[in-house]
């Protein structure tokens, strides 16, 4: 049995194109290793005895679940074409995992089996896709107590060192009762077949004085004889619960090492930010604020890396403790899930390290969605399942928003009925505060409706994007879009293409009451720098209606600060609660302040009110707008000439920063503060 990678267009007549090369058979793994998006893998045999090929996985219940290969006379190979229904891709396209293939004969029996094929992702590396299943159990569990708000990262942490300090203590406890019972453990009497001398025999059987019979020049017989065991059902469950123990530190270890990689990387790049020579253009005003917002950005990441830092030394002390309990001798047995039984309940010792084990493995409840781990996973899905997740958890640990309803009780409760996830919804409410011309301060309280791929009716067609979300205040009712796509963007062309299609052409521009905006998200940034694509000019006709409508951001677990700059936009730029700190989610209004030196109050300066977090960002305009004293032949309208500039070390700008500290792209004509002095423009 060969395998090949394979050009293939599904809808095609003749969906196999080419063949590209033969698989490469990996010798220090033991499989087959292909990268998704390759192409898709095709079987040839040479057995004229093949009647049907399919595919398989490990885990399965029943062959129904195999997927049936299709043969293909004129390339001589057996191939998945996918199944539209389903939107499953042909195989190797858009899965990762592990599977293998299997031919039959005429009459059902298995006469060819191929190595294991195992399928990287393209678009993530190892250690991304690991950390993206990681962090759908991590951030389940955190959802479980998102109940009360605003909650922030810097709590979660906290609790996080408390658990791991408190499991620590538990698990030192639980190694002092094992070294105890190592003196003595339990044993069970087992019979086993023997060789034992005639002569010490003393209680004779029909086998052996037959034996004897046959045999008699032979001094030794195998007999059954009773033999003492450590082997028994409760040590097997105390393997069981510590291997348990170790699986569930080692993920806390990652999720650590992570954060304290990107903590490490954010405080480096602050120390940078904080002793840059100033550009001299700044006022005092804001240098002094920009300097100040740097300052406490740097305080809080330092606090946050050292709580980080504390939980990676805890587990990890954690799992070397449960490796030690394991190297005792009356642990080297098999695994047995841990259960309550006679010797747990009444003997001293072992009911105290059932105890210790059975409060380890239930200080969060671990669990996670169906299908996640499944040896052959849908990457497409499982990204789309990952942002839900992370978009649900960034609202509440990072923009302030307070759930309604538990999210977590609203995943398990639906997941329990066996319905997946789509078409579930959750909804949100927080303050949120705008500052008006006369730097009057209005508040209202914020409903935010947020929907995984509803579809909406209102059109010729029906569409279901990824994510909706629909923002209610006291006045209006504004709607925005988010589409997952788990694809590589090779070009700009590609990008202009998936932009169009999908943000404009179908969640856009067919709706009768347009979306404040519509982007797209994708594991990896677009590989050419130039483009901006958090503005996309793909009709530069309407280009003054679609300002910041229209886009796209890199989203991955190893960069999660696109959504909540998105949401920065959508709050400040387009819905006008300029007066609400996205830095920090805080529930306080912003100091709103304008320099005394302007004659005019021409910018509006905010300090986030929060002493812990004190961000600063400034509203004010773009000259290049009708009756302005600078404004050019294509001046737009004073209505969509509003700017926010953000300090460069917050990472929150999504109008396009220019080489300036403190200057960005009008998002309508493109022009920057300095070319209101330039004639040719």
């Amino acid at each position: 049995m060969e395998l090949w990678i394979a050009e293939i267009k599904s809808t095609s007549e003749r969906p196999i194109q080419k063949l590209i090369s033969p698989l490469i058979f990996n010798e220090e793994s033991n499989c087959y290793i292909a990268s998704e998006y390759e192409g898709t893998i095709v079987v040839k045999t040479s057995n004229n005895k093949v009647q049907k090929v399919f595919l398989s996985h490990y885990g399965i219940t029943s062959s129904e679940q195999r997927i049936p290969l299709i043969y293909d006379e004129q390339w001589d190979v057996w191939y998945d074409k996918g199944d539209e229904l389903e939107e499953r891709s042909p195989i190797g396209i858009n899965q990762c995992g592990t599977f293998f293939f299997e031919a039959e004969d005429g009459d059902g029996y298995i006469i060819d089996r191929s190595s294991d094929v195992y399928i990287t992702s393209s678009l993530l590396t190892e250690e991304e896709f690991q950390q993206m299943k990681d962090e759908i159990v991590n951030m389940l569990e955190d959802l479980l107590t998102a109940n009360e708000g605003p909650a922030t990262p810097m709590r979660l942490w906290r609790e996080n060192v408390e658990a791991a300090q408190y499991a620590l203590e538990q698990t030192k406890k639980l190694h002092e009762v094992l070294l105890e019972l190592e003196d003595a453990p339990h044993e069970q009497l087992i019979r086993e077949q023997q060789l034992v001398p005639s002569s010490k025999i003393k209680r004779f059987n029909a086998e052996f004085l037959i034996n004897r019979k046959l045999f008699p020049f032979k001094d030794k017989f195998s007999i059954p004889v009773n033999v003492r065991s450590i082997d028994i059902p409760e040590h097997r469950m105390i393997r069981w619960g510590l291997e348990r123990l170790i699986d569930y530190a080692d993920r806390y270890l990652r999720q650590a090492r992570n954060r304290k990689r990107d903590l490490c990387q954010r405080r480096d790049f602050l120390i940078y930010a904080l002793s840059s020579e100033k550009d001299q253009r700044l006022g005092v005003w804001e240098q002094k604020r920009i300097k100040n917002s740097i300052k406490k950005d740097l305080v809080h990441v330092s606090e946050f890396l050292r709580l980080v830092c504390e939980s990676e030394r805890y587990w990890e002390e954690i799992v070397d403790m449960a490796k030690k309990c394991l190297n005792l001798h009356y642990l080297n047995v098999g695994e047995e899930e841990l259960a309550q039984t006679h010797l747990f309940t009444f003997s001293p010792l072992y009911s105290e390290a059932y105890q210790y084990l059975d409060d380890l493995l239930n200080l969060k409840p671990l669990k996670q969605l169906s299908n996640t781990y499944a040896p052959l996973q849908k990457s497409p899905k499982l990204y789309e399942v990952w942002c839900l997740l992370s978009i649900i958890h960034s609202l509440i640990y990072e923009c302030g928003f307070i759930p309604v309803q538990n999210p977590y009780t609203q995943i398990q409760r639906r997941l329990q009925r066996k319905r997946g996830l789509e078409g579930i919804s959750f909804t949100f409410h927080r303050p949120v505060y705008r500052y008006e011309n006369n730097y009057e301060l209005q508040e209202m309280d914020l409903t935010l409706e947020v929907y995984y791929e509803r579809p909406f009716l209102d059109t010729e067609k029906s569409y279901r994007p990824d994510f909706t979300f629909i923002f209610r205040d006291s006045f209006r009712t504004e709607t925005a879009f988010l589409d997952a796509k788990y694809k590589p963007l090779p070009n700009r062309e590609y990008w202009a293409e998936i932009v169009r299609d999908v943000s404009f052409e179908k969640y856009y521009e067919p709706l009768p009451k347009k979306p404040i905006a519509s982007f797209l998200m994708h594991p990896n940034k677009l590989k050419d720098v130039s483009i901006h694509t958090w503005n996309a000019a793909i009709n530069h006709r309407k280009q003054e209606e679609l300002r910041h409508r229209l886009g796209s951001f890199d989203y991955k677990p190893s960069n999660k600060k696109g959504f909540v700059k998105w949401m920065n936009m959508l709050l400040h730029y387009h819905l006008g609660y300029n007066g609400v700190c996205m830095h920090c989610g805080a529930h306080f209004p912003a100091k709103c302040e304008y320099d005394v030196k302007q004659k005019k109050k021409k910018k509006k300066y905010f300090t986030c009110s929060n002493p812990e977090c004190e961000a600063f960002w400034v509203e004010s305009f773009c000259f290049n707008r009708k009756g302005g004293n600078y404004a050019k032949k294509d001046a737009h309208e004073p209505s969509t000439a509003t700017l926010f500039k953000y300090t460069k070390h917050s990472e929150m700008n999504y109008h396009k920063e220019t080489p300036d500290e403190w200057d960005v792209f009008c998002p309508v004509c493109n022009k920057r503060a300095q070319d209101r002095f330039r004639n040719d423009v």
